[in-house]
This record gives structure tokens, C-alpha cells and sequence, in this order.
């Protein structure tokens, strides 16, 4: 597979990351599986323009909740908290998968840096799903 700017920063993000999560590698070449304190995530890497690279986060906070207005609450409540990204529902009729989202230019990020926002993400989302599980 050729190099572009999006295969090196998910390759980055793969080495960075595999001391604090499960890494899966995609078949793509831009995309990671992780599982992370009990959670699941994608995370893909691509290209906007020129010189913009950006990781692209989804995290699973909770599968096949009630899908309730009670639930629609809580949703809003937590999300006028975070601090990155946004908190969405994948509805069926009568229940709902819980979603986080979050993307960001990386490209350009140290290997700190870049391991620390991703981090803070993943681990804004554990929190998250243990307030929305429990």
C-alpha cells in the first residue's frame, strides 16, 4: 500500500495507542478498531485537504438501551458536559445504540499530544458509559 499522509498518521496512532487499548488494524489503511476500558471505537484517518489530516473518533458508549425519552434526557444532559465531540443515538424503533463522536486535525500533533487527545476522548467516553449504563 502507498504511503499518504493518512496511512502515516493511523500507523502513528496504532503504535501510540497500543499500550493503552486493543488495536485491530483495518484492512483500509486508514481505519483502527479499539476496544478500551470496556468500550468499543473507530477510528479512521483521512485526508481533508492539503496539509489537514484529521483523526476521526466513534465510540460506543452503550448498545440496545430503551429508547426512551428518559434516555433522550440523559443524553442531553451528559452532552452539555463534554468537552469534545458530540453524544448521538443510532435509534431502531424500540431501542437505541449510543454513540460518541469526535474529530480533529492530527496531523500535525506531537506523538504526545496525539496520544493525549485521543486518550482524553476514550476516556471521556468510559465515563460516560458507565453514567449511562449504571
Amino acid at each position: 500500500m502507498t504511503a499518504t499522509p493518512a496511512t502515516d498518521l493511523i500507523d502513528r496512532a496504532a503504535r501510540l495507542l497500543d499500550g493503552v487499548a486493543d488495536v485491530t488494524r483495518g484492512d483500509d489503511g486508514t481505519s483502527l478498531t479499539l476496544a478500551f476500558e470496556g468500550t468499543r471505537a473507530a477510528v479512521q484517518a483521512m485526508t481533508l485537504s492539503e496539509g489537514l489530516d484529521v483523526l476521526s473518533l466513534t465510540q460506543v458508549l452503550a448498545w440496545d438501551l430503551p429508547n426512551t425519552d428518559a434516555l433522550r434526557t440523559d443524553i442531553e444532559r451528559l452532552s452539555t458536559n463534554l468537552s469534545f465531540g458530540s453524544i448521538k443515538r443510532a435509534s431502531a424503533e424500540v431501542t437505541t445504540d449510543v454513540l460518541q463522536h469526535y474529530t480533529f486535525p492530527a496531523g500535525t500533533l506531537g506523538d504526545a499530544a496525539l496520544l493525549t487527545m485521543v486518550h482524553l476522548v476514550l476516556s471521556s467516553g468510559v465515563e460516560l458509559s458507565r453514567q449511562l449504563t449504571d
